[in-house]
């Protein structure tokens, strides 16, 4: 393939990631290919290479205009809520639709894998940080007095069991009736944990106010 320079390096960047989204609306990751992608875009796959650093790297960057949609999609969610619960499991139906819709590039998230000897870059895990901030920000307000650590492991709590009924319901795996679905299940979730996780709190300030009340004269 002849050399072409009819693009910018970030113009070249835009839109080979455009064309890889594009792809992925077609076919599954395992099934691309750097040559691939070059067609597509037009240019050679070395020149590609020298974009982005290597194929992985290049997926990677698939990967964070992911990551920013997502983060659309949830900053949509908490637009249109009325409380912090409400805005939890619209969240985690977000979540839920984004992956519906465009499953093959969501499970790109989770089936690429850096070299053992590269770490996460700092752009990448700053998007994944902003995704959790979101979710914890709601539960700080649904629970004033959970520390941070709390609000952290709750988040990846929640997101953990969302993403598995995800990964069920994507692969027609849930086994359930026809009344039941992804969205049920998510409201079942979320509507026993988050009232249990709150209860702890209040269970714990009473026990304190018992203790208090006990010691004095």
């Amino acid at each position: 393939m002849a050399r072409r320079q009819d693009h910018t390096p970030a113009q070249l960047q835009q839109l080979t990631m455009e064309t890889v989204l594009k792809l992925l609306q077609q076919q599954p990751a395992s099934s691309l290919s750097l040559r691939q992608i070059a067609r597509e875009v037009g240019y050679s796959p070395g020149t590609l290479i020298n974009q982005f650093g290597s194929y992985s790297l290049l997926l990677l960057a698939a990967n964070a205009r992911t990551l920013d949609q997502i983060y659309r999609e949830l900053l949509a969610a908490i637009d249109h809520a009325d409380s912090p619960q409400q805005t939890l499991e619209a969240c985690a139906l977000s979540y839920l639709n984004f992956a519906s819709q465009y499953p093959h590039q969501w499970r790109l998230l989770f089936e690429h894998q850096l070299p053992e000897q590269d770490h996460l870059p700092d752009w990448q895990q700053q998007r994944i940080d902003n995704v959790f901030t979101l979710l914890q920000q709601q539960l700080a307000i649904l629970k004033p007095r959970a520390n941070a650590s709390d609000c952290a492991q709750t988040a990846r709590t929640i997101w953990a069991s969302v993403h598995g009924i995800c990964v069920l319901a994507l692969d027609d795996k849930l086994f359930t009736p026809g009344n039941i679905s992804g969205r049920s299940m998510i409201h079942s979730l979320l509507s026993h944990y988050l009232p249990a996780w709150i209860k702890d709190e209040k269970e714990t300030v009473m026990h304190n106010q018992q203790a208090t009340e006990g010691s004095q004269p």
